[in-house]
């Protein structure tokens, strides 16, 4: 944003700005779009630093992003394997149980029983095998015991392993989420930092458009004193002279045709457009198409031209009273010159000026 403000500002500081009869030092202007490009120049930096924030905060957020799912992947994991702990745990119980009936229906009178087995035996072979088969069922029992508690011990460890790491996923979410609060942070410090220095240009603006209307107000009474010191009978002429004065201290530019910067020719061509006289951007030309004007006829409004008796180089307008308005050479401003008729003097010219075409300034 403040790159357009910038941007809009400085072109329309050229076409905003009065001209006035001598040139201020320093120029206020330039002194303006100094502080501005200064301010400019922080807020890129600012800018610079942000881009690296929010770089980092992406990183961040996504690295968060990925332990987050993998916090909530581990912690479905963890409620699996708690339910397969409670199974396994109910299977040991329910195994435990059983063994505990079972023994205590086989033992419940000791020696008696195994007497019972003796007298009910037909033979010492069968007395042999129910005994061998009591003690299969005593050892599968063992077994069945040792399997279900082998079983819990591997999913316990498997839990407490599962539950070690997610302890260690929201530990690294903490201190992810640290330094997401303290790069936001940042941002937020350098947002602020950028919306400052935008309220600086903003009153730079302000305070250089309150300094160009009170030097539009100067300038507009400075061209109106010399207008009267000038002596203007005729209105047409005093209308051309007053808006070529406005043009007093624009930059010259080699082939500007533009209150941006003009050259000699480009002035005259831009300021007759507007009275209805419209002239090529070339002095030689120029000179070529007005009706010739001797020196003790000239009159405000009359273009004057030097260097070369056939095809002039440098062109001007007489203002009255010995005076003329040029834009006379790269590094200089539009001003007013004393009018000499030495040998570079060429000639004048004169246009069929019409009444006013008012164009943008």
């Amino acid at each position: 944003m403040m790159r357009i403000l910038l941007a809009a500002f400085l072109g329309l500081l050229i076409l905003l700005t009065p001209t006035s009869l001598a040139l201020a030092e320093p120029d206020p202007a330039e002194q303006t779009q100094q502080q501005i490009q200064t301010i400019e120049g922080q807020a890129n930096a600012v800018r610079g630093e942000l881009a690296n924030l929010n770089l980092a905060l992406e990183k961040v957020v996504e690295h968060h992003n990925t332990t987050r799912f993998q916090l909530d992947q581990l912690t479905m994991q963890l409620a699996d394997s708690r339910h397969l702990l409670d199974n396994a745990s109910a299977q040991y119980d329910a195994q435990e149980k059983l063994m505990s009936d079972r023994l205590e229906a086989l033992y419940r009178a000791g020696e008696v029983n195994m007497v019972s087995v003796l007298i009910n035996s037909n033979s010492l072979s069968d007395f042999y095998e129910q005994t061998l088969y009591m003690a299969k069922i005593s050892e599968q029992d063992a077994k069945l015991e040792k399997q279900f508690k082998e079983s819990a011990d591997n999913i316990r460890t498997l839990t407490d392993d599962i539950d070690q790491k997610r302890s260690e996923q929201m530990s690294l979410e903490r201190e992810l989420s640290d330094q997401k609060e303290q790069i936001q942070a940042g941002i937020a410090e350098r947002q602020k930092r950028i919306e400052q220095l935008d309220g600086q240009v903003r009153e730079i603006f302000a305070r250089e458009a309150e300094r160009v209307r009170a030097e539009q107000a100067q300038a507009a009474a400075e061209a109106a004193a010399m207008l009267r010191d000038l002596e203007i009978s005729d209105e047409t002429q005093a209308q051309v002279v007053q808006t070529t004065l406005q043009y007093l201290g624009v930059p010259y530019v080699w082939g500007g045709e533009s209150p941006s910067g003009f050259d000699c020719s480009g002035l005259v061509k831009y300021v007759y457009a507007q009275y209805g006289v419209q002239l090529p951007h070339a002095s030689s030309i120029q000179f070529r198409m007005g009706t010739p004007v001797p020196p003790d006829q000239l009159q405000p409004g009359d273009l004057v031209f030097f260097y070369g008796a056939t095809a002039p180089q440098h062109v001007g307008m007489y203002i009255g009273k010995g005076k003329y308005v040029e834009a006379p050479n790269f590094g200089e401003v539009v001003k007013i010159s004393i009018l000499s008729f030495n040998s570079d003097y060429a000639g004048a010219r004169r246009y069929p000026l019409q009444p006013r075409t008012p164009v943008g300034r």
